[in-house]
């Protein structure tokens, strides 16, 4: 496995996002970390993205709000976007 730079930043920006659920700061900021978390491959990172769409499944999935969170990373976070459209 590949060193990991800024697992910490990545780490410290995922449970920031774990604390509370903001579609908008969602679609601006987070599917970016997200993103970030599971292309380092890391597991413990990608564990934090799985529990993060695990507690905030009911929100994500919501009608309109799901549909735009998969529009958005389906070309801007590929590796999210494939967990995503698993989730509902």
């Amino acid at each position: 496995m590949a060193k990991v730079k800024n697992k910490e930043d990545i780490k410290y920006a995922l449970k920031y996002i774990l604390l509370d659920f903001d579609v908008d700061e969602f679609l601006g900021v987070d599917i970016y970390d997200m993103e970030r978390a599971l292309e380092t491959k890391d597991p413990e990172l990608i564990n934090m993205v799985d529990e993060i769409l695990n507690k905030f499944k009911k929100e994500i999935t919501e009608p309109g709000v799901y549909e735009s969170i998969l529009f958005i990373t389906k070309e801007n976070a590929p590796l999210l976007y494939g967990k995503l459209k698993n989730l509902k």
